[in-house]
């Protein structure tokens, strides 16, 4: 009996050691799986930290973007209101100027004659368009009794300085032609006031001075370095008139100017001009030419001193075709009636 119960207390030790061994590997087994869980949970949450991590600092990013084109909106509206500003003053500025450049031509205008003599046996007309808002071209006439002083000039440079120096040009002649003095003391008395220490600029102005007695068609004339004019009547209908060479006003006090004369120009048309005709430019930069401008007004019929300065001013035109004027256009013709 005793012999069974020790058996029985080994089987049941046995027993007991075998349930001890299966709980042990399910403990181990459930333990492994509850690493196996938890390593899964860190790996979730692992994951779940990334992306919470990516999702912030792609939210940075975007309000990083948002404010970089928000400041650069700002800055942008900043400068175009800068810019207004600016381009307000500086339109303010140009219309200020342009307004004081119109009130300077209407000026200079006002000492070029818009009107002529109204006198029988005398055909006169002039024109003056400069190729800026003022020029430095100039024209005049003077009558004393039956003595004509006529003048047209251009004055070296273009602009302001050139209507200035213009102006002063055109004072001095109107003073001295009303003295009755002759064309060649007229430009030495010119010259004298134009030169000298008040002209610091070294300006100058090329000067045909001419003077007519209307009684009987006697020319004196003095050319002070300007373009030589263009006399009809000729049996080629047209020539340059030949003079003696003197230099233009302003550039050598003292210097003594010599002067010419014709017996008698009745019947023959006088044309003085600048050089904005015969250099006046087309689009190809090719010139008007002295050759065209002879040719044009030895073909032109004369009708009237008008009719000629009008119809060069067309020609010109046509020749430029659309090109900027290149310089100060002015022309005069003078008639005398046989």
């Amino acid at each position: 009996m005793l012999g069974r119960w020790k058996e029985a207390y080994s089987y049941l030790d046995q027993h007991y050691d075998l349930l001890d061994s299966l709980k042990e590997e399910e403990s181990t087994r459930q333990l492994n799986e509850l690493n196996k869980r938890f390593e899964l949970d860190e790996l979730r949450a692992q994951q779940e930290r990334e992306k919470m991590e990516s999702e912030r600092q792609q939210m940075y990013l975007l309000m990083a973007i948002v404010a970089i084109i928000f400041i650069a909106i700002v800055v942008f509206i900043l400068l175009r209101l800068q810019a207004a500003r600016r381009l307000a003053i500086l339109k303010t500025e140009q219309e200020r100027i342009e307004s004081e450049l119109r009130i300077a031509r209407n000026i200079q205008m006002s000492m070029v004659p818009s009107t002529f003599p109204n006198r029988e046996g005398l055909d006169m007309y002039a024109s003056m368009t400069p190729a800026r808002e003022v020029g430095g071209d100039l024209y005049g006439y003077v009558i004393n009794g039956d003595s004509l002083y006529f003048c047209l000039g251009d004055v070296s440079g273009k602009g302001v300085p050139a209507s200035l120096f213009m102006a002063q040009a055109t004072r001095l002649f109107q003073t001295l032609a009303k003295q009755g003095l002759p064309p060649a003391e007229i430009c030495t008395r010119m010259n004298d006031a134009l030169s000298g220490e008040d002209n610091g600029n070294m300006m100058f102005v090329t000067f045909f001075l001419g003077l007519i007695d209307l009684n009987t068609g006697h020319l004196s004339f003095c050319n002070a370095g300007h373009n030589p004019p263009i006399i009809g009547g000729s049996p080629t209908h047209g020539e340059f008139l030949q003079m003696a060479a003197n230099v233009p006003l302003g550039l050598w006090a003292g210097f003594e100017f010599v002067g010419e004369e014709i017996d008698c120009i009745k019947g023959r048309p006088l044309f003085i001009y600048t050089d904005g005709l015969n250099e006046a430019e087309d689009p190809q930069q090719q010139q008007f030419s002295d050759e065209r401008l002879l040719s044009i007004l030895r073909n032109t019929h004369f009708e009237s001193s008008q009719q000629v300065v009008e119809h060069l001013a067309e020609e010109v035109e046509k020749h430029r075709n659309g090109a900027e004027p290149n310089d100060d256009l002015t022309m005069m013709c003078i008639r005398v009636e046989e």
